[in-house]
């Protein structure tokens, strides 16, 4: 990772332990976009999310994601699993939405490779987001709603 990027996610990341309570190992909500890009791009999920977020992670996967990416599934099942309380099967990014309610108050970070989600997610404060692009892992910066909430 370049030096200034580093720099700029470790100021990103003490901004979310200082003003929102985030702390290591950071809980990374991982859906399935985001295991198949790694999986096409050859990326070592985990190791890349430790080096983004500048400390240890514990990675956790929230439903399944079908056989036809045995590679991705396979990957996801080192990860930790975490129970929705969805009676009947929903689509992965309504689950993540869901998890993190309005406020995000088990402090995750959502890793994910869906744009429509990660839209929906910027409106709720202190939910810091990780994509893959061009095979290059990136945070997000912060969104309106977390700068505003921080400066009070």
């Amino acid at each position: 990772m370049r030096q200034k990027r580093a720099k700029a996610y470790r100021k990103l990341m003490a901004m979310y332990e200082l003003s929102f309570g985030f702390r290591q190992p950071y809980q990374v909500l991982v859906d399935s976009g985001m295991c198949i890009t790694a999986q096409d791009h050859k990326i070592d999920l985990v190791k890349q999310l430790e080096t983004v977020l500048q400390g240890k992670i514990k990675p956790i996967e929230l439903y399944k994601m079908g056989k036809e990416r045995q590679p991705a599934v396979d990957l996801a099942k080192m990860f930790e699993r975490r129970k929705c309380n969805h009676r009947e099967a929903i689509e992965g990014s309504e689950c993540l939405k869901h998890v993190t309610g309005d406020t995000n108050k088990h402090r995750y970070v959502i890793a994910t490779q869906a744009q429509e989600l990660r839209s929906q997610l910027r409106a709720i404060q202190a939910v810091p987001l990780v994509h893959i692009k061009m095979s290059v892992m990136v945070i997000e910066p912060p969104s309106e709603e977390t700068l505003r909430i921080k400066e009070r």
